[in-house]
């Protein structure tokens, strides 16, 4: 009976100090404003286009472990008329390979949606080389 109480307990312990954990505050230098969040939702809505202009640029094989940092929403823009559901957006990241080296690449990728797509889909990128000492304007997640 005891060794029930104590697993118990200890499941108690456990699960409210990962609660604690899930719920505080990290520091961020972004407001939580509804407008950051829906950027970072749009974000995280089309990652995988980014992924996928990564692929096309460094090839299937080649770009395995790409990441991206410093991702934002350059525009956001409806399509045909108000009230459709079309969107043409431009996004952009640094891509980077592994945790511990430097940036290499800003992505531009166009996305969009409208009559002609199954859904989102990347239409176009553009990619050029960080230049060694350029500093790269990063926001973080909201």
């Amino acid at each position: 009976m005891r060794k029930i109480i104590v697993a118990i307990f200890t499941l108690l312990l456990v699960s409210n100090a990962s609660s604690a954990y899930a719920t505080r505050d990290l520091p961020t230098k972004t407001k939580a404003t509804r407008e950051n969040i829906l950027e970072d939702a749009v974000i995280d809505l089309l990652d995988s286009q980014m992924t996928q202009a990564a692929e096309k640029y460094y090839g299937a094989k080649n770009s395995k472990g790409v990441r991206f940092d410093c991702q934002q929403v350059l525009s956001i823009k409806k399509l045909d008329h108000p009230g459709s559901m079309m969107f043409e957006a431009i996004l952009e990241g640094v891509s980077y390979f592994g945790p511990h080296n430097s940036p290499s690449h800003i992505f531009k990728v166009t996305i969009r949606k409208d009559y002609h797509t199954n859904g989102w889909e990347m239409k176009s990128f553009k990619v050029r080389n960080l230049k060694p000492h350029e500093v790269y304007e990063c926001r973080d997640p909201a």
